[in-house]
């Protein structure tokens, strides 16, 4: 894997006097925001210029038209999706017509009888009773089926977001945000952004013009759902109306936010994209989208709380399908070798195949294909989901004379086949995916956008980083090179991940790599990495994201860091002495200080927010040597300062109680997002401690949970119980217990000369 430097960038005068950095220029002009103008409409919403309405074409027309049909009386049908962004069209639509006729109704497709898009045998069952369709959210790709209906008397309109096809449906109007040019500010709207102007034309026309701002909360729900690119009207739209969701009169939402136990005026893109899309999401999956919908139209309190507390047990079923699914796989998985998942089961349940296909290509980054049987249609059908730097679209796409259909991109791909064909189709897919595993490492080149130096990264760097959030799809966190060299290293989470400090003794940052490889210690190094913050008890600290890292072949690592490593640390033996009796303030001193106590000395840190000092005091002991070595480094200390520490151990029944009161605290305050770092730090204990508990408390039904990255879960009430699991994973959690006790006794109880010895010992040898 290679790491490609950021091509040399000549900053605009304009946008660095803006913006008050050379850097965060060019990253402007990167995006594109390369005048003042655009930069300013990005940044500050409130000098944003919304999107004209008669920017769409026809769109006024295509009001008039669907006044004239009301008008007449006429009969119309909202055909919409089965997915979120499919509902929400849906809803908009009819909830905004509904209050200018009587006349309105809506189909919502089955997922397993009719797929994607318009049906014709469906077309043909409303051929009698229903005057006008329009489609939302689908439509654009059916052209005989958008025939078929006109030929049968039916009007008809699609407002479609998809890709457009070589030829447009018949139909007496099209819409679609995909008519606009590619650099449109409205092109990346999704389907609810396409019925939300629409009702926006309709209202205007019909003298009810503002009332469209009351399906706001729809379009922002569609939005983050729906996956769609953060720029242009979505961002905007984004950053403007979010309060409208927070605050929605929506009955459905609010009965929603009561089942899921959300704080409102907490909700943001986490809590959309984990909680309430994927849960509108789960009806389409497994049982009938029609149930979301409801939910969402919903005029009746309780009406509404039946439909939730519903929905939230469909998709709990849901998670439990997809982990059986995970967990079977992860049966035959091996992490050390890197091998692409292509695997057939007739039980397995359609709906959350591409689920559990995500699943395991995030957590063991491999090409993921699964397939299932229909048992409408007779065929294997397959959901693929792929890593960076392999299309498994275009792979897929080299079986098509195996296959019935097959489409997608280059991340996820959907397909279907006879049975007949299944062997031939996995032999030759396996071979295809190994093949560019094999390559995928020597070929791939990770492009950064900008190239920073330590010594530039600082918080008024990543407050004006800031800025261009919220990241996302469209909108991606800056990647930016760095040269530097590795201090320290040690393996979270089982091995899977590592922890790094990069830098020099001048200047340290600690860096979280993920699925991390071998690190050759003989150079100095090149990285790929994303820049974050840790906020921690209102200490901040900055630290890297890696995403790729590899030497610098012609720069050998550099002497400094080594000879600094062996300056020997001298312990002072103050283990007579209580935190109570120490001073605050003391010149070149800070104390550490890790768990849920309470101390009056200063300045604190811990593992992730430090300071440089010449003496470091212990006021809690860190629960290995591998974490103590690097809060040396940290801080530069020469000093090393034991008090007295009764507390040598816990218990596991103590320790449990102790995450409880956080996960309640999550639960309560956060929406139900887990931070294990910050668990971490406020139990004092190592990260893969706080992994174990949680899969403990899990098997024991006492909560369930979800990854949303490496580092933060989605924490729900209740679950299955397994009790194979409990016993495996209290026997892995005590065992881990019992090594930071351990750790914590040879520094309460031995000699200064022999903690001295081994701390010494481990700084020179860069082992931990």
């Amino acid at each position: 894997m290679r790491i490609k430097k950021a091509e040399n960038c000549r900053a605009k005068k304009e946008l660095v006097e803006y913006l008050g950095s050379r850097k965060l220029a060019c990253l402007a002009q990167k995006r594109g925001l390369d005048t003042k103008a655009k930069l300013i409409e990005f940044i500050e919403p409130e000098r944003y210029s919304p999107l004209e309405l008669e920017d769409f074409p026809q769109i006024m027309e295509i009001g008039d038209f669907i006044l004239e049909h009301i008008k007449k009386g006429s009969r119309i049908l909202i055909y919409g999706d089965y997915d979120v962004d499919g509902i929400t069209s849906t809803s908009i639509l009819v909830g905004a017509l509904s209050r200018l006729s009587n006349q309105i109704s809506y189909h919502i497709p089955d997922r397993f009888k009719e797929g994607y898009g318009l049906n014709q045998e469906v077309l043909a069952s409303y051929q009698e009773e229903i005057d006008l369709v329009i489609s939302c959210d689908c439509g654009i790709s059916n052209y005989e089926e958008v025939k078929f209906a006109r030929e049968a008397g039916m009007d008809f309109i699609v407002t479609d977001h998809h890709d457009l096809p070589e030829e447009l449906p018949p139909a007496n109007y099209v819409i679609s945000p995909r008519l606009l040019p590619e650099d449109h500010q409205g092109y990346w709207l999704p389907g609810a952004g396409m019925a939300y102007f629409l009702i926006k034309a309709i209202f205007i026309k019909s003298g009810n013009k503002g009332e469209e701002k009351e399906f706001l909360d729809l379009l922002l729900l569609a939005i983050i759902a729906d996956v769609v690119p953060l720029k242009g009207e979505n961002r905007y739209l984004f950053k403007t109306g979010l309060k409208k969701l927070q605050h929605t009169d929506r009955i459905g939402l609010k009965a929603l936010y009561n089942e899921l136990e959300i704080n409102p005026l907490e909700i943001n893109e986490k809590t959309l994209g984990f909680q309430i899309g994927p849960l509108l999401n789960s009806a389409g999956r497994i049982d009938s989208a029609e149930k979301g919908l409801k939910l969402l139209l919903a005029e009746n309190k309780d009406q509404a709380a039946g439909l939730a507390a519903e929905l939230k047990q469909i998709n709990q079923h849901r998670k439990e399908i997809s982990q059986k699914i995970y967990q079977e796989l992860e049966k035959k998985l091996d992490p050390q070798q890197r091998q692409a998942v292509v695997s057939y089961d007739s039980d397995w349940h359609q709906g959350v195949i591409g689920i559990a296909a995500g699943r395991i290509t995030e957590n063991y980054q491999v090409p993921a294909v699964l397939m299932t049987s229909n048992q409408q249609s007779g065929l294997i059908t397959g959901s693929a989901r792929s890593i960076e730097g392999i299309n498994i679209n275009n792979l897929i796409a080299e079986c098509t004379d195996l296959l019935e259909k097959h489409g997608g991109h280059a991340a996820a791909a959907g397909f279907s086949l006879k049975k007949d064909r299944l062997e031939k189709f996995k032999l030759r897919l396996q071979r295809l995916i190994e093949q560019e595993l094999e390559k995928l490492d020597s070929e791939l080149e990770i492009e950064t956008d900008i190239n920073l130096k330590m010594s530039e990264i600082t918080e008024e760097f990543y407050q004006g980083l800031r800025l261009f959030a919220p990241f996302g799809e469209g909108n991606p966190e800056p990647l930016f090179y760095l040269e530097s060299d590795i201090l320290s290293s040690r393996e979270i989470s089982a091995g899977r991940h590592k922890r790094l400090i990069l830098g020099s003794a001048e200047k340290k940052i600690t860096a979280l790599w993920w699925w991390a490889g071998e690190i050759e210690n003989n150079y100095r190094q090149q990285s790929a990495c994303r820049l974050t913050e840790n906020i921690y008890r209102g200490s901040r600290s900055l630290q890297l994201e890696i995403k790729a890292l590899a030497p610098l072949k012609d720069k050998s690592k550099k002497t400094e860091s080594k000879i600094e490593a062996k300056k020997k640390l001298s312990i002072l033996d103050w283990r007579q002495k209580k935190a109570s009796q120490l001073e605050a303030g003391v010149e070149n001193t800070v104390y550490f200080a890790e768990g849920l106590a309470e101390y009056d000395l200063y300045p604190l840190i811990n593992r992730n927010y430090y300071r440089g000092a010449e003496n470091l005091v212990l006021l809690t002991i860190p629960p290995s040597l591998a974490i103590l070595k690097e809060i040396i480094l940290l801080t530069t200390a020469k000093k090393l300062i034991l008090v007295n520490n009764e507390k040598q151990g816990v218990s596991i029944n103590d320790f449990i109680n102790k995450l409880l009161s956080l996960i309640k605290y999550s639960l309560q305050q956060e929406n139900g997002v887990f931070n294990i770092e910050q668990a971490a730090l406020a139990l004092g204990a190592k990260d893969i401690t706080i992994k174990r508990s949680l899969e403990f408390l899990q098997a024991q039904a006492v909560i369930n949970f979800e990854y949303i990255s490496y580092q933060e879960l989605l924490i729900t009430k209740g679950g299955n119980k397994d009790q194979g699991k409990a016993n495996l994973s209290k026997k892995n959690l005590t065992k881990l217990l019992k090594e930071s006790s351990a750790f914590r006794r040879f520094i309460n109880n031995k000699s200064a000369a022999k903690i001295e010895n081994l701390i010494n010992k481990t700084l020179i040898s860069g082992k931990s």
